[in-house]
């Protein structure tokens, strides 16, 4: 397998070097972008990205047409309408994720609660996409003894899930029509990490429904590493599963960035193809006080509709 896995992606580089980079990356330099949640609305694609700052301000929104030139627009949250369930300005403040939902602008988030001190997931809704977002007062899921964190929304026909992280396994629950509640107590934990590249993690995941395939895109392996990467599952049964894994990696790190993951996928400006929004170290400076870059990578399928193997930027 390890072979066979190779072989697919030295192949697919040298298609893409034939071919051309589609994107010179990275599209976000100069600053600190991890987890980028990006969607696409009005004919503009917004992105909000983790912030780790001890100041008011987080998630900065960037907007692009074109996934390539993004332009800062400001901030979710600032001293006017800073969350006040979560434990101050020096807590988490990570993966943010914005869906259009019923008319509103809802803003899943992760955070951490000053009455549990656990880690937990918020909302915050607008009628506009670049705000202002009114938190809840409360968080909106904590579970006692372990985090939670990484969530995201799955749209499966009109049928919205929650998709979080929970004690290292990747879970979904209904949610109501508006997103602003759980509709049920029924949690269905779908996969966790299983050793080989994936290490003890599974997190970031991203949903998307594709020629009768439900897939959930995730990323494996320590953030902190260049062992870092994204992955993916599909399920022909519905969105909760059963998910069968790709057992290799579709996008890993390379000679120039290393650990890319965590990340968004939209279609592209024509609305065929599909792009990979995501974030990624530079090689020498991983983990510390070094800066996350967000990048766009193209997302190919095979015929067997499972994605091909990915290259950074290609």
């Amino acid at each position: 397998m390890r072979f066979y896995t190779i072989a697919i992606v030295f192949a697919f580089s040298i298609f893409v070097l034939v071919e051309g980079q589609r994107f010179n990356n990275p599209v976000l330099d100069g600053g600190d972008y991890p987890d980028p949640g990006v969607i696409f609305y009005n004919g503009l694609y917004y992105a909000v990205t983790t912030t780790n700052n001890d100041k008011p301000e987080k998630y900065p929104i960037h907007t692009s047409k074109d996934l390539q030139t993004w332009t800062f627009i400001g901030h979710v949250f600032n001293s006017s309408n800073f969350p006040q369930w979560t434990k101050g300005v020096d807590a988490e403040f990570w993966a943010p994720e914005i869906h259009l939902i019923n008319g509103k602008f809802n803003m899943y988030f992760t955070s951490r609660d000053k009455k549990t001190d656990l880690v937990g997931l918020g909302l915050a809704v607008s009628d506009s996409i670049t705000g202002p977002y009114i938190p809840q007062p409360e968080a909106f899921l904590v579970v006692g003894g372990t985090w939670v964190l990484d969530c995201t929304v799955i749209n499966n026909d009109g049928k919205l899930m929650l998709a979080w992280v929970e004690s290292l396994k990747i879970r979904v629950r209904n949610l109501t029509d508006d997103g602003l509640a759980f509709k049920d107590n029924i949690t269905v934990p779908i996969f966790g990490p299983e050793g080989g590249w994936e290490g003890e993690t599974t997190e970031g995941p991203w949903y998307i429904f594709r020629n009768n395939y439900h897939y959930m895109f995730y990323s494996g392996n320590n953030f902190c590493s260049d062992g870092y990467a994204l992955g993916v599952a599909r399920s022909s049964i519905s969105a909760a599963g059963p998910y069968e894994k790709l057992p290799y990696p579709l996008l890993v790190s390379d000679a120039e960035f290393k650990g890319p993951g965590h990340g968004s996928i939209v279609r592209d400006v024509d609305g065929k193809g599909y792009v990979f929004v995501h974030h990624a170290w530079k090689t020498g400076a991983i983990c510390g006080d070094n800066f996350r870059l967000m990048f766009s990578s193209t997302l190919r399928w095979g015929n067997d509709d499972w994605p091909l193997n990915m290259t950074i930027g290609g």
